[in-house]
């Protein structure tokens, strides 16, 4: 059977419970065998004949939904997957657009309250979360209580051109994108907050880690440097698997941040020394936390770059359903 028979196994399997996987597409890709066999002997040409039958079948994730039993409420059975896919795109383009440029206005209006620009980007984003969910369920459930079908919105019916492509290895999942954008935002707000406070305390006072001089320009840089990383994620996930040009831009980004921090390091312009007085931790503690913080950055630097060549090569070459489901 054919890539299009294919795809539509998986776009029916993926939201369905992995135990049942197995017998569901034998079961399914049975019956499309037996449908499409039947037509061909009656004359008609075998990749017509496939797209009739998967029309008729109608969309996988409605054909899921009645395997499984699972209700396709709130909205309404005929609006609700287009409800769905419109408020998970919504969210993940907005949400982290609102909690950046939050940051952003504050900074260039505040700069010196760098912990209250990252508390109101929280704020903004959690707001923003709440506003869409709200806003886009009422706005479909009048459309809904008005009788309006999918057709009335020119939306149309399901045909197999809407069929997802098959993913390949490496593809991008949304965990993995809302991990990413957080782990930035955390980095983010530790670097804001040695702006007010320190990333280090003794005898309940804070103690300068990172150089002042650092905000003059580095700094700034990084964060900048890392909200372009959030939005690379987001971009990334929207694409849905890597590609040898994400690879590139990718490996861009990290020379960007690698190269002038190893600089610094060499330098000694990132440690505030001072630090060391207050604790014992050896004659030469400057020399071996320079060192390992210079070697964990080359290191998770070049891993990263050659994460993404690795993922990059492997989304090249595609994986069976079941397979690419796991």
């Amino acid at each position: 059977m054919s890539t299009l028979t294919d795809r539509y196994v998986f776009a029916a399997l993926r939201s369905i419970p992995e135990a049942q996987r197995g017998d569901i597409e034998r079961e399914l890709r049975g019956s499309i065998t037996d449908d499409v066999e039947a037509r061909v002997e009656g004359g008609q040409p075998p990749a017509e004949a496939e797209a009739e039958v998967l029309t008729e079948l109608g969309d996988p994730a409605r054909l899921a939904a009645r395997y499984t039993g699972r209700p396709l409420y709130l909205i309404g059975p005929d609006l609700f997957l287009d409800w769905w896919r419109l408020l998970k795109t919504l969210l993940l383009i907005v949400v982290p657009l609102a909690f950046v440029g939050s940051i952003l206005v504050r900074m260039a209006i505040d700069p010196g309250e760098p912990a209250g620009a990252f508390g109101a980007a929280i704020g903004t984003a959690v707001s923003a979360l709440v506003h869409l969910g709200f806003w886009v369920t009422l706005t479909f459930g009048i459309i809904q209580y008005n009788g309006t079908r999918r057709k009335d919105l020119g939306l149309g019916a399901w045909t197999p051109a809407m069929l997802p492509a098959l993913p390949r290895k490496a593809q991008v999942s949304l965990g993995d994108t809302i991990a990413t954008v957080v782990l930035i935002a955390f980095f983010i707000g530790l670097l804001l907050w040695q702006r007010i406070g320190s990333l280090m305390y003794l005898d309940g006072d804070p103690v300068l880690v990172l150089q002042e001089a650092l905000w003059s320009f580095w700094l700034p840089y990084v964060i900048a440097l890392l909200v372009i990383e959030a939005g690379f994620a987001v971009v990334l996930y929207l694409a849905g698997r890597w590609t040898y040009l994400f690879a590139a831009v990718n490996t861009v980004l990290a020379l960007l941040f690698m190269v002038p921090v190893l600089w610094l390091l060499a330098t000694d312009q990132v440690f505030d020394w001072a630090f060391l007085a207050n604790v014992d931790w050896g004659a030469d503690a400057s020399g071996w936390i320079a060192g390992i913080t210079a070697a964990a950055v080359l290191v998770i630097g070049l891993w990263d770059i050659g994460d993404g060549f690795l993922k990059a090569w492997k989304a090249s070459r595609p994986v069976p359903a079941q397979q690419a489901l796991r």
